[in-house]
């Protein structure tokens, strides 16, 4: 086994190091931003405004053109980030 460090991580890279969010909800969090909404389409108050996202998780890459291409992100900026939010990264993690 080699001692480099890892460049990239991708989703099961994600999980094993203590990811705790859903595919669909990490997508979510990478967007610029969010869409809110409140009231009741029933009662006809219901509004939906768009705000700026205030902490994004960093976007992610992928290494091929095609569109079910696995999409992968830069270990430095998730690591920054697990930091940030005091997300403990496991020591599974470590040994990739």
């Amino acid at each position: 086994m080699s001692n480099e460090k890892r460049l990239i991580v991708d989703w099961l890279g994600l999980k094993r190091m203590g990811w705790p969010f859903s595919r669909a909800h990490t997508w979510r969090m990478m967007q610029s931003q969010i869409v809110r909404s409140s009231g009741s389409r029933r009662k006809g108050t219901y509004r939906e405004w768009v705000e700026p996202n205030p902490d994004p998780f960093p976007g992610c890459k992928k290494l091929n053109s095609f569109r079910n291409s696995h999409p992968v992100w830069r270990m430095a900026d998730v690591l920054a980030y697990f930091e940030a939010h005091g997300l403990a990264v496991t020591q599974d993690s470590q040994a990739l």
